[in-house]
């Protein structure tokens, strides 16, 4: 099963379709939620609804999980377990709706109640945002099994379809969001569930229409269920441990200051999430290939993946991070009418550790397709944990909120460290080669690419000029990364490809 250059060009192009649609779309209405319900709203949205992802890290586990047992039942060719796979999945998803409901209505009601600091007068509106997001949970839960079976087939052209309808959505909540005369921030989630509910139904009939595996039977396969249970474990291990950090870090921060910083992380949050669009989508045209051609056997074509898919992520997600990251004072500034205070600083050190990300995710899906991945899952709950405590001990101790950045910051360099001793030891991937082909392209590509914006940020300029800067930057780092990150046989595939755009 060789590499097949064009279906993965094809699929990044229709993922960039919908990620520059998304990020356009949740940049412009994170502004505008924000103005409508006001800082200390904004900071009760992200502080509660952050708390429910304190269960959503089983779901994403098993969604792992999923993802990796259909690309080795496509690369096998065997399209009866993919089926039995996707009944299964769902036969899961049931049952831990149900646990999630009863911690939710027990342990989680009461910790809302009782440890949270909520503003005076505003406790009825955390308690519809909590259970409203319980239920919003719930729904996209049984969206999973279809989203991996599109990733698997990679029918990445739907999401760029479903995402011109997803966008509409998310502008007309926001359009109803300042009209309706309602409790802004109760409206805001209860139409936020009215919108899964509905992609739910649109995922679920393109499933079956186009995917016939995707058909669910009443079934119960004890051998695979302790399959997926097993894989998804250690997956769960990590994930709970990912979540805790970052709603630990939530509840640290509302603890020793206010919603008002809780705020300002939920910002840095949404400058995260729609950078790191770019490295999920890209990633994502890459990891069915990537996974299969490791169970086919392929090793070759397998580890030219795993180099090319890590170089690449971060030449991308760098011509992002770099001008946005030596532009933030004035970016905010035009983005939000009110700037949350630490905002700037939340988002410089978040967008830097995700860099690292970059390079370090391609060598976990490796070790994802070989399956034993108890070590690499333990270590990072470790790494996890730590952070943690030792943002506990810092804000104690009367830090900087964004202490808890700048921690997180070395656990994903830890990270990068454990997927490269795990990579080698199990997938026999050479580190040497790696750091040559992927390594010291970045060093070099990343100190060209900070001279101008370091430059540029010693300027002066009107409010609308940061715009121009930014441009500025984007061609700098463009340019350096085709100069200097680029083999000769992509910069040519790359020509080839504008080219032919051009002459459209």
């Amino acid at each position: 099963m060789p590499v097949n250059n064009k279906r993965i060009a094809k699929n990044t192009a229709a993922l960039y379709m919908r990620m520059l649609l998304l990020m356009a779309v949740t940049l412009y209405t994170s502004r505008v939620v924000l103005a409508t319900l006001g800082v200390d709203d904004y900071g009760i949205y992200n502080l509660i609804g952050g708390f429910i992802t304190l269960f959503s890290f089983i779901s994403h586990a098993l969604v792992t999980a999923m993802q990796r047992f259909f690309n080795v039942s496509l690369g096998k060719g065997d399209k009866e377990e993919y089926q039995r796979i996707y009944s299964m999945g769902i036969n899961i998803f049931v049952l831990f709706s149900v646990f999630l409901l009863l911690v939710g209505e027990t342990i989680g009601l009461w910790f809302v109640k009782s440890q949270l600091n909520i503003p005076e007068g505003r406790e009825t509106a955390a308690l519809w945002v909590y259970q409203v997001s319980i239920i919003t949970l719930i729904v996209s839960l049984f969206r999973t099994p279809d989203n991996a079976s599109i990733i698997a087939h990679e029918k990445m052209s739907f999401y760029a379809y479903i995402s011109i309808f997803e966008a509409l959505l998310k502008l007309g909540i926001v359009y109803l969001l300042t009209w309706i005369d309602f409790d802004k921030l109760i409206l805001y989630v209860l139409l936020y569930l009215a919108s899964t509910v509905l992609i739910n139904v649109i995922y679920a009939f393109y499933c079956r229409k186009i995917i016939p595996e995707c058909r669910y039977s009443l079934m119960w396969d004890k051998g695979l269920f302790k399959r997926l249970v097993s894989f998804s474990g250690w997956s769960m291990l990590s994930g709970g441990a990912r979540v805790l950090k970052s709603q630990g870090d939530a509840y640290l921060l509302n603890h020793y200051y206010s919603v008002a910083v809780n705020a300002a992380f939920g910002v840095a949050a949404q400058v995260y999430n729609a950078v790191n669009m770019f490295l999920t989508n890209f990633q994502t045209a890459f990891k069915p290939q990537l996974v299969q051609s490791y169970a086919a056997g392929e090793m070759d074509e397998h580890y030219k993946l795993v180099s090319r898919s890590a170089r690449m992520s971060y030449f991308l997600l760098l011509l992002m991070v770099i001008p946005i990251a030596f532009n933030l004072e004035g970016l905010l500034g035009l983005w939000l009418k009110e700037v949350p205070q630490y905002t700037k600083e939340f988002c410089f050190i978040i967008l830097l550790a995700y860099l690292i990300d970059a390079l370090g995710a391609p060598l976990s899906f490796s070790v994802n397709a070989n399956g034993n991945i108890k070590g690499l899952q333990m270590w990072k709950a470790i790494l996890l944990m730590l952070g943690l405590v030792a943002s506990f001990v810092f804000l104690r101790s009367g830090a900087c909120p964004y202490i808890v950045a700048i921690i997180t910051f070395f656990v994903h360099f830890g990270f990068w460290c454990i997927y490269m001793y795990y990579a080698r030891k199990l997938c026999h991937i050479g580190l040497r080669d790696y750091a040559k082909q992927v390594v010291l392209p970045a060093v070099l590509v990343s100190v060209g690419a900070v001279i101008v914006p370091v430059m540029l940020s010693l300027v002066s300029v009107l409010k609308w000029m940061v715009l121009l800067v930014c441009m500025a930057d984007l061609i700098w780092v463009g340019a350096v990364v085709f100069l200097l990150g680029l083999r000769k046989e992509e910069k040519a595939y790359l020509k080839q490809v504008l080219s032919s755009r051009l002459k459209h």
